[in-house]
Parts: C-alpha cells; structure tokens; sequence
C-alpha cells in the first residue's frame, strides 16, 4: 500500500500526551533515535508531531486489514508503550482514523512494517526538530510504502498492542 501522507495536525487542547509520554511515543516510533529523543525539549509542536505518528501507525496498521492471529505473532511494546497505545484508544476522538473503528481502538495494534516505515520516512522531521531548525511551520508529511513483506519477500506479521 503506497501513498504519500500528510500527518495529522491537532489543536492544543485535542494533544492527548504529555512530555514523557510523547518521548515515549518517539522512542517506539523510532527505535534507532532514542539518543536523539532523549535530546529534545518538547513542547506542544513536538506533542502534535508524536501524536500524528500514532495516529498514522494506528490507521495505516487498520488499512493493512491483516488479523494478527492469523499469523499468530504479537510482541509486547513494553509497559510504556502498551500504556500509551491504550490511552489512545480511549481518548482519541473516532473522526480522527480513516479506517479503524470504535471498537478497533479499544484493541489497538500497530503492526512494526509500519512503524518501521513511518521511522524511515520522518526521521528527518525529528532530526529538524532536534536540531532547532524547525522553527516555522513544518509540513508533516513523507510517502510510505506499507507492506507486510520485507526486502527478501518474507512475511513479517510482527504487530505491537
């Protein structure tokens, strides 16, 4: 599934988490920046940031419509994480997800081909804001390629939740 995506922007008083459960969110979003993470000084830009990925890696795992049973591979994403991803789901407002539904966002699961794509592609967001370079308005948005195949053709169900 390829497309070109626009993160999500959210008003201040829609941003759910908070400093340490954004870094959070971060650090499982992008498992290779954790050093980088730790750096940041968050604030409301960075909160929506974090938020905008959740909510595509919440949705674009839904898109997938892949049932991790079938496969029967669920890894646990750790106890913040796990947290987090269930807070989520009981906050999150339904018009936000163009595919998962109520009932979905009680049970969420977020399948790792997509986390890994949505690091690839908005690694370089972090790093400017990182960096202090992303000052004026940022424009969230990168093409994915979601697929459950990694580069030798072998099927990796692997889903966080």
């Amino acid at each position: 599934m390829n497309k070109y995506i626009h993160l999500r922007k959210f008003k201040n008083e829609e941003l759910i988490f908070n400093e340490a459960e954004t870094v959070t969110i971060l650090k499982f979003i992008s498992k290779t920046k954790h050093r980088l993470i730790e750096g940041l000084e968050i604030n409301d830009r960075i909160r929506e940031f974090a938020q905008g990925l959740l909510l595509e890696a919440v949705d674009a795992s839904y898109a997938l419509g892949f049932v991790h049973s079938l496969f029967g591979s669920v890894f646990n994403p750790g106890t913040g994480a796990k947290k987090i991803i269930i807070k989520f789901g009981k906050k999150a407002f339904k018009h936000w997800f163009k595919h998962a539904t109520e009932k979905d966002l009680m049970q969420i699961k977020i399948y790792d081909r997509v986390r890994e794509q949505l690091e690839l592609n908005f690694s370089r967001i972090l790093q400017l804001y990182a960096n202090g370079i992303a000052i004026n308005e940022i424009n969230h948005s990168g093409f994915v390629a979601y697929s459950l195949k990694d580069n030798n053709s072998n099927i990796r169900p692997k889903v966080w939740g």
